[in-house]
């Protein structure tokens, strides 16, 4: 009896042992509409296999900085970020990052920004010279480069960073900021009948497709550049990654990606799914999007 014990036991010790660890850290909050997208993820991924073992964790801060350098010191490790992650490095590359280091795994989808405001509801009830206020996800994000993009027509403007598009869009339910820039997603739960307290009014979004009728920015007099202002879910992993673990996780994950939970979710929070970067492979993906945003950030200056 206690051989057939120890033989259970054994067994059962080999298979807890089985699954390898890896671990999805994602660059902001974990309150963030976004953050749902990994969560969903890392679970159709552990349900299609039993390899490796998906976790997800928080470590936001910085623009996304502090989980960039985390996954370069840490085995076994994703980053799940934005195109925040190329234009933190264009913005502050002394106090950021190398992406000479890293290397993309894949893209997820594409969603657009979002201006929120509980105070206003349109842009003819903003006054152009008052001090006024938008929030955003940190500096050297696709959100700062956006709300740069409206201080073009509200010189005063002032921005404030937060860790995530979740608080800056809370910030301006309890009025601590005039503006958010944020995802669809994270303004819309603040919206509608059952909302008792303020609500969030988006009073325009990037990109060049409406959602739910909402205007467009390029056609409210904002700089047409951000017409194609948009920020891919993307996963990315260090170039020190051995290979056949890169390309192991990077077909889990594209499977997983299509499970239906993850798509609902996806599409739940207005990030659409983009064939073009989609079918891209990983090296050009990564090449063009460093070009990309290289470009859009040259001249930009930063406090």
């Amino acid at each position: 009896m206690k051989k057939i014990l120890a033989i259970l036991l054994a067994t059962f010790a080999l298979s807890v042992s089985a699954a390898e660890t890896i671990t999805i850290v994602y660059s902001w909050s974990a309150a963030d509409v976004a953050a749902n997208y990994w969560r969903n993820l890392a679970e159709a991924a552990n349900k299609q296999q039993n390899q490796y073992k998906f976790i997800v964790d928080y470590r936001p801060g910085a623009g996304g900085t502090i989980a960039s350098n985390h996954i370069l010191n840490t085995q076994n490790v994703i980053q799940a970020t934005s195109s925040a992650f190329y234009i933190r490095a264009n913005l502050y590359p002394n106090e950021s990052y190398d992406l000479n280091k890293f290397q993309s795994v894949l893209p997820l989808c594409l969603a657009p920004f979002s201006i929120s405001s509980s105070k206003y509801k349109s842009w003819d009830e903003v006054p152009k010279d008052a001090r006024l206020t938008i929030g955003i996800s940190g500096l050297g994000t696709t959100t700062h480069l956006t709300a740069i993009q409206i201080t073009q027509k509200y010189p005063k403007m002032e921005i404030i960073p937060f860790k995530s598009t979740s608080e800056a869009v809370q910030a301006t339910l309890s009025d601590q900021t005039d503006f958010a820039v944020g995802f669809v997603g994270d303004s819309i739960q603040y919206q509608g009948p059952n909302i008792t307290n303020k609500q969030s009014n988006i009073l325009g979004i990037s990109g060049n497709r409406s959602i739910q009728g909402k205007p467009l920015l390029i056609n409210q007099g904002f700089p047409k550049v951000l017409g194609i202002f948009g920020s891919p879910a993307q996963a990315i992993a260090p170039v020190t990654m051995p290979e056949v673990k890169y390309n192991e996780i990077r077909q889990i994950l594209v499977k997983a990606v299509k499970d239906p939970k993850v798509v609902e979710v996806q599409e739940g929070d207005y990030c659409f799914h983009n064939t073009e970067i989609s079918d891209m492979p990983p090296a050009k993906f990564y090449q063009w999007s460093r070009d990309m945003w290289k470009n859009l950030t040259a001249g930009v200056k930063v406090n």
